[in-house]
């Protein structure tokens, strides 16, 4: 073979068969009996008996490989182009899935072609129409993250005209409002995917009905499947019920500030932050650092409580707060750089929508540190410079949740695509 002949060399016809360069003995001998044996067993290919289509291609089976001493096994007795190529392509896909080789670069049509080191796989259409409809269930909740951003963004921005007095008459019902329009979408992303579960396990039913079900094979592809939905939909839900819960808690706060104390207003963050510092610990399902993070947000929490609940104003500033706050943010962003620039060196194997929503959270945690440093009045500005940081925090406020939603959105779109053309 010529160095620049492609792995995978495609015959001419009405059916396409892909013959693989690192399956075809490269010896200039004959190989011997035991070895022939060995590979025919491996491969699983019939021999012995006529071609049962010989439309396949329009050169000689040789002549398209070229070079002397390659003898591949001959074409005698093969199955039929399409069943022979798929049932090799899923057999080989498998194999690669079992031995940890999870980097395959996608390509072809429909995406349900993979190449890796060199060999072209392709899924069954088959097996991609099983997950492409498993995998309706977690479509629409796929959404929840962009929906949460819209409406966030609207909030954020609109209390931060109302905090710098930029718009000071604003109800504090309209501030909240677009958030809570937000929540409303994701109920109803939830209820769609409810229903595209009940739909597809109703067809699940009638096809295991039928004698040519084939429901004990596709219950191997969409069965992971449904349960990564499922599990996806319950955090989603339950994140998004506890941050309803403390906007509603909030809104009490801001408009009768004697009924409800800032301590139970935090409520649903205390349990959420208890609930991640307690799993790094104990569980230990995320890195140290992870739950770090987490003890700092429940630090800043503490020390606000300490200073308006209990009066401590003159022992605790708020510049102790602000600086906990800055130290949790850059240590989110340190992790971010840590692991792009693991990406750039070939540490990590990032995807592109993944090192896309890596550059959005650092950016969204450096503007972050920024915004809170001047609420902070951590940022002194000289007299010559002459800027309206009332101005900038309103403009800043939104891009940071909008850039962290987006990049959450992100990364939630491309495991869906992974879990379509890998499974």
């Amino acid at each position: 073979l010529e160095d620049d002949i492609p792995a995978a060399v495609a015959t001419r016809g009405p059916s396409r068969q892909l013959f693989y360069r690192d399956r075809i003995p490269s010896q200039n001998t004959s190989l011997p009996s035991e070895l022939s044996r060995e590979y025919i067993a491996r491969t699983n290919i019939p021999l012995n008996t006529e071609s049962t289509d010989s439309s396949d291609s329009s050169v000689p089976y040789n002549e398209g490989l070229g070079g002397e001493g390659l003898h591949p096994p001959p074409p005698q007795g093969l199955p039929p182009p399409k069943q022979l190529h798929a049932d090799y392509s899923h057999w080989l896909h498998k194999n690669q899935v079992a031995q940890g080789h999870h980097n395959f670069v996608v390509g072809g049509a429909h995406g349900r072609y993979r190449d890796y080191g060199g060999t072209l796989v392709e899924v069954p259409e088959e097996v991609y129409a099983v997950r492409k409809a498993a995998l309706t269930v977690l479509d629409p909740i796929t959404f929840c993250w962009l929906i949460l951003t819209i409406g966030f963004s609207v909030s954020v921005a609109l209390g931060a005209a109302k905090w710098t007095s930029k718009m000071a008459s604003l109800p504090y019902w309209i501030i909240f409002l677009p958030a809570w329009t937000s929540h409303g979408g994701i109920v109803i992303m939830h209820i769609l995917s409810a229903r595209a579960l009940s739909k597809f396990i109703s067809e699940a039913n009638e096809n295991r009905q039928r004698q040519d079900s084939t429901d004990h094979l596709d219950r191997v592809e969409y069965l992971p499947l449904l349960q990564r939905s499922l599990k996806f939909g319950l955090k989603t839900g339950v994140l998004c019920l506890i941050i309803f819960i403390f906007e509603v808690l909030l809104f009490i706060r801001l408009c009768r500030p004697s009924s409800i104390s800032l301590a139970e207003t935090y409520i649903p963050l205390w349990i959420l932050t208890i609930v991640f510092i307690g799993n790094g610990i104990v569980c230990k399902s995320q890195h140290f650092l992870h739950s770090l993070i987490w003890a700092l947000v429940f630090t800043a929490m503490l020390l606000s409580v300490l200073r308006i609940d209990y009066g401590m104003a003159d022992i605790i500033l708020t510049s102790h707060i602000v600086m906990v706050i800055i130290a949790l943010l850059a240590m989110a962003s340190g992790i971010l750089i840590y692991i792009i620039h693991g990406h750039q060196i070939g540490y990590y194997k990032l995807t592109e929508s993944q090192l896309t929503a890596g550059g959005f959270y650092s950016t969204s945690s450096f503007l972050a540190i920024i915004l809170v440093a001047i609420m902070g009045d951590a940022v002194v500005l000289p007299e010559l410079i002459q800027l309206d940081l009332l101005l900038i925090i309103v403009i800043l406020a939104p891009i940071v949740v909008a850039l962290a939603g987006f990049g959450a959105y992100l990364v939630t779109r491309d495991e869906f695509d992974r879990l379509l053309k890998y499974g």
